[in-house]
């Protein structure tokens, strides 16, 4: 395959749009920050035609409006595989929809595939083997190098031919309106706001055997972290993973010292002012929880 084209000025994406305003098909995919950042963005676009393959840098580019237009005209189709996370993922951060879809996993899932990642079904009909490296990479990251473009342009490079093939199976066992139907629930899903929810903590797994003063302790470290997390625009496991709150709650440091005795404890809460920070926080709980017991 020939490299992707990257996108990262208005002269090149204006001639993007012209390229795929006659297009009849077209793939696309996106790639987020999710698993670094707390407000999740796409960082990636992948776009591919029977001719060749983009990729669009949304954090470069100042306006993609016209690209919102292309996904919304019903005379083109927009392939994906797996759609739910893109198209949720479009109307978050650019309040884009897609009409016309057709959706590759769906149409596996219809014809009794078993194992519907797209890595396993391109090896399947194509014989390529993607590289899971780059899987989990943080995409925001920049600049990014030519085999992390290559591995994102390969998760569109084949969908139209997968859709013919795929499209073809529908109509020949009479699955093709059940299909669109799908495809249409798809595109139509509505983004819903993520709200932080401070009781959550009792679905960390152990928290629940935790006593009345360690659940204390726990729901105001859970608070702590999502603050911290927002903060600092990082994924919250990334400040402090669960079972590292539960130690935490478990057996509560007196002293900035103590936190090296907790395993999965951060070197920045080992020292510095993060650790006085989160030992405040757990400071107050222990004096209230010790209050609440001389009431009793």
């Amino acid at each position: 395959m020939n490299s992707a084209m990257v996108i990262e000025s208005a002269s090149h994406f204006g001639d993007l749009v012209e390229h795929l305003a006659h297009a009849r098909h077209i793939a696309i995919d996106t790639e987020s920050n999710s698993f670094y950042a707390y407000f999740e963005r796409i960082c990636l676009i992948q776009i591919s035609t029977p001719e060749r393959d983009y990729i669009l840098d949304p954090l470069a580019l100042m306006d993609l409006g016209p690209i919102g237009k292309i996904l919304e005209d019903p005379n083109i189709e927009k392939i994906f595989h797996a759609a739910s996370n893109d198209v949720l993922g479009l109307k978050r951060d650019f309040q884009f929809k897609v009409q016309n879809l057709f959706d590759t996993a769906i149409a596996c899932k219809l014809l009794g595939y078993k194992q519907l990642g797209l890595a396993k079904i391109l090896e399947q009909h194509f014989g390529v083997v993607l590289d899971k490296k780059w899987q989990r990479y943080d995409w925001g990251k920049r600049p990014l190098r030519g085999e992390q473009l290559d591995y994102a342009s390969l998760d569109t490079h084949y969908l139209i031919p997968l859709r013919h093939s795929l499209a073809a199976d529908l109509v020949d066992n009479n699955l093709w309106d059940a299909a669109k139907e799908a495809f249409a629930k798809a595109s139509e899903q509505e983004f819903q706001e993520r709200t932080f929810h401070p009781e959550a903590f009792l679905q960390i797994r152990g928290a629940q055997s935790l006593d009345a003063a360690g659940k204390r302790i726990l729901r105001a470290l859970y608070l702590y972290r999502d603050h911290e997390a927002q903060r600092r625009d990082r994924a919250p496991f990334r400040i402090l993973s669960d079972d590292t709150l539960l130690r935490l709650a478990h057996e509560p440091p007196r002293s900035i010292q103590d936190f090296s005795k907790i395993k999965g404890m951060p070197r920045s809460y080992q020292e510095g002012h993060g650790a006085y920070g989160l030992l405040g926080v757990i400071r107050k709980i222990v004096g209230r929880n010790a209050e609440i017991a001389a009431q009793h």
